[in-house]
């Protein structure tokens, strides 16, 4: 018989549902809960549909929200710009200190 043919599958799929693996430790069955639960977005929709929103304010904020991960994706390429540089810089500079060697090590 299979190995897999023993364990409870759940039909049920709109809800969250996690089974405990054969061997796992009940604080990884947690952890592998809470993370299903977080991807599933039921708890950022619960929160959002507590209160009303009005269309033209839920525009805003996500107009405003956006605009902030843009600002944050071009300080990350600016960053990766700045690094790019600095490394080049200090490639070329052990380039130029080991031809001087080399040069060094001819005259000798």
């Amino acid at each position: 018989m299979n190995d897999k043919s023993n364990y409870y599958k759940p039909i049920e799929q709109s809800s969250i549902c996690v089974v405990k693996r054969k061997g796992e430790s009940d604080d990884d069955l947690i952890k592998r809960f809470r993370k299903k639960h977080s991807k599933s977005g039921i708890a950022k929709e619960y929160r959002e549909k507590m209160y009303y929103e009005k269309p033209s304010a839920k525009r805003r904020r996500e107009k405003a929200q956006s605009i902030r991960l843009l600002k944050k994706e071009e300080e990350k390429i600016e960053k990766l710009k700045e690094r790019a540089i600095k490394f080049k810089q200090k490639y070329k500079k052990l380039k130029q200190k080991k031809q001087r060697r080399e040069n060094n090590d001819q005259s000798n």
